[in-house]
């Protein structure tokens, strides 16, 4: 533990954050080191150091500050950025980054289940996040999709984490990389999308009725198809990730149609996102040892289902 305050002291000091650290705790999370820093006579910090060697490709942290920022200035519940360090270990081959946060009273979305009211708030929160004039909140700095649109940009991001981890020819990775090849979703054009708008990455605020307090972690966020975020929420659910209420189900589901798009495009999203999801927990048998068949066999009936039909999972369904 004493080990734990020296490094959490330091890191606060290099992001330019005063005050003593008393106690720290290690969060829940697989692509950054989170720690919640409790200081004397100081209010708590959220602190996210980037792992040597992490799921992600290394990570721009200062830029994710400056877009904190600029989130929060448009009206974004995210929050507050104290500091921020592009570098703690200099003279190591490649130094991590950090960033000091306020910290966020409240729940987080995951540990509950779901009711009517809490979808409502969270889809509302998501869809301000898509509908945001980007360009208006000085996120025209975020890299635009190519002419070959958000889908097939992330695809060959996606084989190129698969590669550098040697885990590529997965069976369960290469049948649903295989299932993508022919598939093309319709590009709009581009808006405001979270990246990882998982249930973990939601604070809520108690209340009559409930509101967002925050959406953490944006190292994923990206000027792309929306439906990318809702395809994501479709895969959590294919995976049994996400406890609904039926009611909840039927609110999220009429959200969704708001945005007036294809089953087509839907469905291709939702396979595009269980892909995603698949590298990411392929990486962690490299990474952490996870065990390869076990995770083979948690997507087998998802991917199933899917390529199954071409209709679209429905949250109402």
């Amino acid at each position: 533990m004493r080990e734990e305050i020296a490094e959490a002291q330091s890191a606060l000091s290099a992001c330019g954050v005063d005050g003593t650290v008393a106690a720290v705790e290690r969060l829940k999370g697989q692509s950054h080191i989170s720690l919640r820093v409790d200081r004397v006579d100081a209010p708590p910090v959220a602190l996210r150091i980037e792992p040597q060697h992490g799921i992600l490709p290394p990570y721009d942290l200062p830029s994710e500050a400056r877009l904190l920022r600029l989130l929060r200035r448009a009206g974004i519940p995210v929050p507050e950025v104290l500091g921020v360090c592009a570098d703690l270990e200099p003279s190591a081959d490649r130094g991590r980054g950090c960033l000091a946060l306020g910290w966020v009273e409240g729940e987080v979305m995951i540990r509950q289940r779901v009711e009517p009211y809490t979808a409502r708030a969270y889809c509302e929160t998501l869809r301000r996040i898509h509908a945001l004039d980007w360009r208006a909140a000085g996120l025209d700095w975020l890299p635009l999709p190519p002419d070959s649109g958000p889908a097939l940009r992330e695809r060959g991001e996606i084989m190129d984490r698969l590669t550098a981890f040697g885990v590529a020819d997965l069976p369960h990775i290469s049948r649903l990389r295989r299932a993508l090849e022919d598939r093309v979703p319709d590009s709009p054009l581009p808006m405001l999308v979270h990246g990882d708008v998982n249930f973990g990455n939601v604070i809520l605020r108690q209340g009559n009725p409930p509101r967002v307090a925050a959406v953490l972690d944006w190292e994923q966020t990206h000027l792309g198809d929306p439906l990318s975020d809702w395809g994501r929420l479709a895969a959590e659910d294919l995976l049994g990730n996400l406890d609904l209420t039926v009611e909840a189900r039927q609110v999220m589901q009429e959200a969704l149609q708001r945005y007036g798009r294809s089953d087509h495009d839907l469905h291709y999203w939702t396979l595009h996102q269980l892909y995603k999801h698949s590298s990411a927990t392929g990486a962690l048998t490299v990474l952490r040892g996870w065990d390869v068949d076990q995770i083979a066999a948690m997507y087998a009936e998802p991917t199933e289902r899917l390529l199954s039909s071409d209709e679209p999972i429905r949250f109402c369904a």
